[in-house]
């Protein structure tokens, strides 16, 4: 009788594996810089525009190789605001790199 139940739980086991090694397979992130420009019209047609995928080809820091970057518009408007922000407390007249000027 026991044997029984080892072999049922052994089966439902294994079915609940192999459906999540399918539902993990199904899911998969794409990857939104191996798309045509035509994949991307089609992935953001209907989307509202902070959800749409924009790419740029970029310079990323320390390459001289421009990368083709695609980021939800969202994102980006995110990622300008922290690059103004740094820009804004790096142009405080009140402080330099050797400390409190004089002014």
């Amino acid at each position: 009788m026991q044997l029984t139940a080892l072999f049922k739980f052994c089966r439902v086991l294994t079915g609940a594996i192999l459906a999540l090694g399918l539902f993990s397979c199904a899911n998969q992130p794409l990857n939104f810089t191996l798309m045509s420009e035509g994949e991307l019209l089609a992935y953001n047609n209907g989307r509202p525009v902070l959800k749409q995928v924009y790419c740029r080809e970029i310079k990323l820091t320390s390459s001289h190789i421009r990368r083709n970057v695609c980021k939800r518009v969202e994102d980006w408007v995110q990622h300008n605001m922290r690059t103004m922000m740094t820009i804004g407390t790096m142009s405080v007249s009140d402080y330099s790199v050797f400390g409190r000027s004089l002014d």
